[in-house]
């Protein structure tokens, strides 16, 4: 069984001795100063620190500073037992997060019971941050499998967009972790808004399922009309995504998928659809996706055109910085080219130009 640990600062063994007597179950380890209490308490896991303020020569306050501050120690749950005279002392321990302050004149089967009762509602609090943690799995698992499914559907209706969809992520991969490097957007570019980009980037076109065949499989140039039935499909996907998750609890990856699908179309320079944005009014998740949503058109083949070149996509991409592109962006997927050839080669490479 898991060694149950409570570390006390005190400098009278008698007062540990009592404790204990109380506090079945636990093990208590003694410390008398500041320096004793952090090393120790950095080391071993403890369900709890408790301080007695009398212990000779001890500042409090310092040492809850110190136990706050420092990250191994600042989750530990802090008792501090006083003679109730110093308000002060109380009135700060309580501003710096110690979870009970107990008057030593207290019996002392009043004090070891405060003490057993921070134990186990801290106990309880880990038990549902745990549960809520599963949960939150659990949704994430949920949102995967959707976003996969929506995925083969798209792939299921038509094959050159199903490998669109995987190369476009893989573009949106590389370009995220380039701007990493290159230190731009980085407030922006946490851990979880990063893997939500590329988990959500396959159904950026998921709207297209509802344009039909007539006007998506066309081998020539689109009517006025017909340019504007396909010009919906951003607005539809957008909303589809919404509706078929909005039973599920809100979160990054859900309101990622949303902007990419409705807003991959927008323009730097606010010429793009459906809503005309301009620079960072577009959600980065969509800037991102518009520059690899348009070189993968540029290089694949379609029943509209021919695959280009390459370097004859790349030379789009760059004269379309500022006007089609976020400058930023395009910087960094000109930086990126060999890694997105390679990704474009290793993804349906018949598809693609040379």
């Amino acid at each position: 069984m898991l060694q149950r640990n409570i570390l006390i600062v005190d400098d009278d063994k008698n007062n540990v001795l009592v404790l204990g007597d109380f506090l079945k179950g636990f093990r208590l380890l003694e410390v008398s100063n500041v320096r004793e209490t952090m090393q120790t308490a950095a080391l071993s896991p403890f369900e709890l620190i408790i301080i007695n303020m009398q212990t000779k020569g001890l500042d409090t306050i310092h040492l809850i500073e110190s136990l706050k501050r420092l990250p191994l120690t600042s989750s530990i749950p802090v008792v501090v037992l006083g003679n109730g005279v110093n308000t002060y002392v109380e009135d700060r321990a309580f501003e710096l997060g110690v979870d009970d302050y107990i008057n030593l004149k207290s019996s002392i089967s009043t004090i070891s019971s405060r003490i057993l009762r921070v134990i186990d509602y801290q106990r309880c609090l880990k038990e549902i941050a745990l549960k809520d943690e599963i949960a939150e799995d659990k949704i994430e698992r949920m949102q995967k499998q959707i976003i996969e499914s929506f995925a083969s559907i798209i792939e299921g209706r038509d094959s050159s967009t199903g490998a669109h969809i995987k190369r476009t992520a893989a573009y949106v991969e590389i370009v995220i972790r380039g701007l990493i490097e290159a230190g731009d957007y980085l407030d922006e570019l946490t851990d979880d808004f990063c893997e939500s980009c590329v988990a959500a980037a396959p159904l950026h076109d998921i709207g297209k399922i509802t344009v039909s065949d007539v006007i998506l499989c066309k081998p020539g140039k689109l009517t006025v009309d017909e340019f504007m039935i396909m010009q919906t499909h951003a607005r539809i996907g957008g909303k589809m995504i919404a509706e078929t998750l909005s039973g599920m609890e809100s979160s990054l990856m859900l309101s990622t998928a949303v902007d990419m699908a409705t807003y991959h179309h927008e323009k730097w320079n606010g010429t793009g659809y459906p809503f005309n944005l301009v620079r960072e009014d577009i959600p980065l998740c969509a800037r991102i996706m518009a520059i690899a949503d348009v070189f993968d058109a540029l290089v694949s083949k379609r029943c509209y055109k021919e695959p280009i070149s390459y370097e004859q996509a790349f030379d789009i991409i760059r004269d379309e910085s500022g006007r089609h592109f976020d400058p930023k962006i395009v910087e960094v997927f000109m930086k990126l080219k060999d890694e997105v050839v390679k990704a474009s080669d290793c993804l349906y490479p018949s598809e693609n130009g040379v």
